[in-house]
């Protein structure tokens, strides 16, 4: 008998490992952001301090906003673990030195994702602003 609740625990907890495990997979599933399939129109501003802010009107059937960008060959980047890393917009590199970097933002807000994971849908508006400071 106390051999078989030596072994009882363990089983017990790998079960409830596995149904955690399943319930994080589940929500991480439903709450990750989903793209819009087909064609959609997306506007995106362009913001340099010190200059005319330039707007483009991409007509797109991109599902998230790096591609959509990458078709309109308005932005380049670096890869990291944590996607693409934009470091120049239009033309214009951001200057690490002077801590510059693109901060983009959706009806001015900040958007808290990357441009890998920003799900787009017809009639959106980004801003994509040169920002100083960390």
């Amino acid at each position: 008998m106390n051999q078989r609740r030596k072994y009882l625990k363990p089983i017990v907890a790998s079960i409830l490992l596995i149904a955690v495990l399943a319930v994080m997979v589940i929500i991480y599933t439903q709450l990750k952001p989903q793209g819009t399939v087909g064609a959609k129109e997306v506007v995106i501003d362009i913001v340099i301090p010190g200059e005319e802010t330039k707007e483009f009107t991409l007509n797109t059937d991109a599902e998230f906003l790096r591609q959509a960008l990458q078709e309109a060959n308005l932005i380049k980047g670096t890869e990291s673990e944590y996607g693409l890393f934009i470091t120049e917009v239009n033309g214009h590199i951001a200057n690490d030195s002077n801590q510059e970097w693109w901060c983009i933002t959706k009806n001015d807000e900040q958007i808290l994702f990357g441009v890998d994971e920003i799900a787009i849908k017809d009639g959106d508006h980004y801003e994509i602003t040169l920002t100083v400071g960390y």
